[in-house]
């Protein structure tokens, strides 16, 4: 029962990591959450997406020529239809908890937005219109898996300290939007995931769940810039932040965003003199 164990074990724990998360959210009992590094629960899922017709009849050879009898019970009915159970049920368990939010709704995304360097100082990269919008256009919805704040902050801020700029923490301070990958940056789109194993399915069979980070590279305006030109509004309920175009903005114009008053703006550039 090869199968059947690998995806139970990862089911269970799978299982197991998000009813703690659940219960650490719960304002009458508040457990503290232990992040589990444990390797037996790696490398599950890559053995699934690596069943491909080649893999699998190389499989059968080796079996059969050892003279091993465990072949019919791997690939009898039940054994199937158990192991698509689980993985039917581990799957649901990944799209409830880690899969990736966020949309960008602006006409021709992919044509009128564009990543280039930002013109506030050491700000590194910025996003840019290559068309002119009018005000009140919607841009999208800020990317990201929704995580517990308290969670993410005492495990994966911990390891990589760089993922508290991209997140985006409700105002509530409950939750947060975390786009970064599994070392905390950011790449061209948000896969989601929460451990090696969900970060791999993600990856590989969920891959086209994928979310652009296009929001993520909004910078707030440098003195005498004229100010931002684009607004966020939370929906606390749906946990989604909605960025809207507060002015109208003309070609080729860098967006700006404030990023409120509990923002960490120890790392910016001294104002000039």
């Amino acid at each position: 029962m090869l199968v059947s164990t690998t995806f139970a074990a990862a089911a269970a724990s799978f299982s197991s990591q998000h009813q703690r998360t659940i219960a650490f959210v719960n304002p009458s009992a508040v457990p503290r959450y232990e992040h589990s590094t444990s390797s037996s629960q790696l490398f599950a899922i890559p053995g699934v997406s690596s069943l491909t017709p080649e893999t699998t009849s190389t499989f059968l050879q080796q079996h059969q020529s050892s003279g091993s009898s465990s072949i019919s019970t791997i690939l009898s009915p039940q054994a199937i239809a158990a192991s698509a159970s689980i993985s039917l049920t581990y799957l649901s368990l990944l799209l409830a908890f880690d899969r990736p939010r966020g949309r960008l709704t602006i006409p021709d995304a992919a044509n009128s937005l564009v990543i280039n360097q930002s013109r506030v100082p050491n700000a590194g990269l910025g996003l840019f219109l290559s068309k002119s919008y009018p005000e009140g256009t919607v841009l999208g919805t800020y990317p990201g898996v929704l995580r517990p704040a308290e969670q993410f902050y005492s495990t994966k801020c911990r390891m990589y300290p760089q993922a508290v700029g991209y997140s985006w923490r409700f105002t509530d301070s409950k939750y947060v939007l975390d786009p970064t990958d599994d070392e905390g940056n950011i790449d061209m789109y948000c896969y989601g995931g929460g451990d090696t194993l969900s970060n791999m399915a993600f990856k590989t069979i969920l891959s086209f769940m994928r979310v652009g980070t296009e929001l993520t590279r909004i910078n707030e305006p440098p003195i005498g810039a004229g100010g931002c030109n684009v607004s966020a509004r939370e929906n606390l309920e749906r946990r989604e932040v909605v960025f809207t175009l507060c002015r109208n903005v003309v070609a080729g114009e860098e967006l700006f965003l404030d990023y409120g008053l509990d923002y960490d703006r120890s790392n910016y550039a001294p104002r000039p003199e």
